[in-house]
């Protein structure tokens, strides 16, 4: 059967703090220069109050945001925007002994000597949450495991933890000396730390360490910065043994409603972010099924939303039992503004940095510019290179250039759906069963021929038609016009990384990252001047998930694309990741650095004066995307924006890329007012989102046996759409549910639940219990959750006959996940989905037996 789907933006006003007023009605954005430059973090408040900055993007330490509650001078924006953990290196050692974490027995011991509420109240002062996973209460798919971390029950347990050091430690060869330390042949047992001293890493980092030598190893705490610490421990081959943990921190990119990403990223060896960093020749942590299943997970490789929980769920309990990462807390991080800079969206996964939303509506009233702070301008791991985890992997280099280009497709920032932003789509999809033959008037590039070649005869689950009629007719920052040539010149580089033999050798974990997606796209059909068909071997519940996956954005022209090949794969001058260049002791390209970028303008005056250009990889079928003429042309714009500017920058978006100073840590972004750019102040304007809390649960007398009603009361948004929820009830001696509830929904507050008798029949009387709730709202996915102690009581004799249970009037079971923002125009899509409970409930049982069977084996974008 044959879908197709339309999206329809949600544009979520009733949630505006306030309605946007644009200063002017000029293309382009709202002021005309953003000036960045690089304040400390305690010193933030007070440039803010000066008038200095008008905006702080990075997010303040909380013993420096606390003082400024309630202050009138400044405005606090608080968003779950980043978040913090240590991760251990795993490499096995010899001796073993040498290398206690290369055992996952102390891996899964570490979970327990974190004090994550200490960290949560006391180092961030309640500007922070405790997180046991990639994911926290402000993730929207944190409610489908958040029952998983309940019944772990990790916890702040020095003693458990040293009850398992103390059995494993001897297995390594390890013996412990009088003096209560570890030795290995003799030799105390030695953990090298890299303690970040820029924020709260370094007292996360301190306790770490001091729980460690409380357990009997050595520890010698360096305390590093930002560069220090990107190139020893994401530079290096772990079997060096150059750390042994790092206080991680990551800035968020945004909210998203359905993970596939985050859980490969921070567990899957393929995705590049485990210890070795997939690169080829060193020691590489990997789990092969983990890796299987969060594979499945990425490409779409399940029948239904039930099957998609399963498969979360599984590589959740897995993931916490490798322990290579001890998530320690969730930041809410403070932005602080001034009350008068107009035009701020709060994205909920984000905050104000990393945001495509802010910088083209900011202004302050009567001023032509927006002065921005934020920690560092550029740093020496500050990489800005076009091809993906080689550059922009750092919240530095991502927060501004975000400024400088428009995606085409974005997630909202309240709901994390992804939509539109400059290219529109038509998704149509098979289902997760069903097939398209992909027609012979579609191609895709052969690395091997470098031609594109027909893709007639494959196969693939859906397609998207993408139209970039916003981008095409319209010019890049250098006066060239955008052609659907820049597209899809980015789609062949990248088949060509990752299919390239040679190319993947020299790359090769920027080739398994890129793999997992092109892996996917079977062909891609030229619809017209300005729209193409994708054909993708991937399926989604989310229709609008199946375009975000097929897209690429045309964020540089293709010619600095070909620059970078030929400087990185090519010459081979340069590196386009952190580890390559360490390990082939060459640069890491970086287009904002002014040799760099002449080495990629040299390569261009090249081609200009011998008059050649990839012919090739612009000729489709009969269809010829680019002429030479063209390409000579774009050559020359290249090389005269770099003798004008200095660096090899060049986008699409609201600001260009002025100036940068980096050693004096200074930007300047200028407005892009040319009359074919699309949008004007107030586009993706959508201002500060409220979530749903729950205020209270009120229990009533339980009696054992009998059906009982509870009510939970909630602040509920205006707008807020359908609220679900989940309930439940914890035996708090074992830390597991006795019962947990399928996903329900209702219209409104407050909830009423009722108790079923078959589920008070397992209680027993006099004996407390937690009843657990979990709610959300429908266009506000962040999780709320909450319990309430109770004790029942026992039933009377003449009352134990259980009472036929109705359901509440106002909540509905929901067969389904939230429903997206999409219209469908046909029947629903094959292969509807099942409660997501019936996933909770299917394999409660066997997460149990894995967690006590775990527990008695043991005694499991940077900043």
């Amino acid at each position: 059967m044959r879908h197709k789907m339309f999206l329809l933006v949600l544009m979520l006003g009733v949630f505006l703090a306030a309605q946007y007023t644009a200063p002017h009605t000029n293309p382009g954005p709202a002021a005309d220069r953003i000036v960045g430059k690089s304040v400390p973090i305690a010193q933030a408040g007070a440039a803010v109050k000066a008038g200095d900055i008008d905006v702080y993007i990075f997010g303040m330490r909380a013993a420096q945001a606390a003082p400024l509650k309630g202050d009138p001078s400044v405005v606090l924006y608080t968003a779950a925007a980043g978040f913090n953990d240590i991760v251990l290196n795993p490499a096995p050692s010899n001796p073993p002994c040498a290398n206690p974490f290369s055992s996952r027995a102390i891996r899964y011991a570490m979970q327990f000597v974190v004090d994550r509420d200490y960290v949560a109240n006391e180092i961030f002062k309640g500007f922070a949450v405790p997180m046991y996973i990639w994911l926290s209460q402000y993730d929207p798919t944190y409610s489908i495991v958040a029952d998983i971390i309940s019944q772990l029950g990790i916890r702040y347990d020095l003693d458990y933890a040293k009850a398992i050091v103390d059995s494993e430690m001897p297995k390594l060869g390890a013996t412990k000396g009088q003096d209560g330390k570890w030795y290995c042949k003799g030799k105390p047992v030695t953990l090298i730390g890299l303690i970040r001293v820029e924020d709260e890493r370094k007292d996360i980092g301190d306790a770490f360490a001091s729980a460690l030598e409380q357990l009997g190893f050595t520890v010698d705490r360096k305390y590093v910065t930002f560069d220090v610490a990107i190139q020893t421990v994401y530079g290096t081959d772990p079997a060096q043994f150059q750390w042994h943990f790092y206080t991680e921190g990551w800035g968020k990119g945004g909210i998203d409603r359905w993970d596939t990403s985050s859980i490969s990223q921070y567990c899957a060896s393929w995705f590049g972010y485990m210890p070795g960093w997939g690169t080829t020749g060193w020691y590489n942590y990997a789990n092969a099924t983990i890796d299987e299943i969060t594979d499945k997970l990425y490409k779409g490789k399940y029948t239904s939303f039930k099957e998609y929980v399963e498969l979360y769920r599984k590589a959740t309990l897995m993931c916490i039992q490798e322990s290579v990462r001890v998530f320690v807390n969730t930041n809410l991080n403070a932005f602080v503004a001034s009350p008068q800079l107009k035009g701020v969206t709060v994205d909920l996964g984000a905050g104000l940095r990393a945001s495509v939303y802010n910088a083209r509506n900011w202004y302050v009233p009567g001023r032509d510019v927006v002065n921005v702070g934020h920690l560092w301008i550029w740093t020496a791991s500050s990489a800005w290179n076009p091809v993906p985890q080689g550059g922009f992997t750092d919240v530095y280099s991502v927060d501004w250039f975000r400024m400088m280009y428009d995606p085409a497709v974005w997630n909202h920032p309240f709901t994390g759906e992804p939509m539109p932003f400059r290219a529109t789509y038509v998704v149509e999809t098979k289902g997760p069963a069903g097939y398209f033959d992909v027609p012979a008037d579609a191609y895709r590039w052969d690395a091997k021929q470098k031609a594109w070649v027909s893709a007639g005869g494959a196969k693939a689950k859906s397609k998207v038609v993408f139209n970039y009629a916003k981008y095409i007719g319209a010019k890049w920052h250098d006066g060239q016009p955008i052609k659907l040539a820049d597209v899809l010149f980015i789609y062949a580089f990248m088949w060509d990384i990752s299919n390239d033999p040679q190319k993947v050798a020299r790359e090769s974990g920027v080739a398994s990252y890129v793999n997992a997606t092109m892996s996917l796209i079977k062909g891609i059909r030229v619809v017209n001047d300005t729209a193409i068909e994708v054909y993708i071997d991937y399926w989604h519940f989310d229709p609008n998930y199946i375009a975000s996956m097929a897209v690429y954005t045309p964020d540089m022209p293709w010619e600095i694309y070909y620059a970078t090949d030929q400087l990185v794969y090519v010459k081979q001058t340069y590196a386009a990741s952190r580890a390559s260049a360490t390990k082939y002791n060459v640069p890491w390209l970086s287009l904002i650095l002014k040799d760099h970028a002449k080495a990629a303008a040299d390569v261009l005056q090249d081609a200009l004066s011998k008059g050649v250009y990839p012919e090739s990889w612009f000729k489709i079928g009969n269809k010829t995307l680019l002429t030479k003429d063209e390409a000579l042309a774009r050559y020359k714009a290249a090389i005269d924006w770099f003798n004008k500017y200095g660096h090899l920058i060049i986008s699409q978006g609201p600001f260009y890329l002025y100036a940068i100073d980096t050693a004096k840590q200074y930007i300047e972004l200028r407005a892009y007012r040319d009359p074919t750019y699309p949008y004007k102040p107030g586009a993706f304007y959508f201002g500060v989102a409220t979530p749903v809390s729950i205020k209270a649960i009120n229990v009533p007398a339980v009696t054992v046996g009998q059906p009982a009603s509870v009510s939970v009361s909630l602040e509920v948004p205006t707008g807020a759409g359908k609220i679900y929820y989940k309930w439940g009830v914890v035996d708090p001696t074992t830390g597991r549910f006795i019962y947990i509830s399928e996903e329900a929904s209702a219209a409104g507050a407050p909830l009423t639940i009722n108790m079923p008798a078959d589920v008070s029949s397992k209680l027993t009387a006099n004996k407390p219990y937690k009843f657990w709730v979990l709610t959300y709202a429908e266009n506000v996915p962040i999780v709320s959750e909450a319990t309430q102690v109770f004790v029942p009581k026992a039933a009377a004799p003449a009352t134990t006959t259980p009472a036929a249970t109705t359901p509440p009037a106002t909540a509905t079971p929901t067969a389904t996940p939230p429903q997206p923002t999409v219209a469908t125009t046909t029947a629903p899509a094959a292969g509807s989905t099942t409660a997501l409970a019936a996933a909770v409930v299917g394999i409660l049982v066997i997460i149990a037996a894995l967690a006590l069977a775990l527990r008695k084996k043991s005694g499991g974008a940077q900043q």
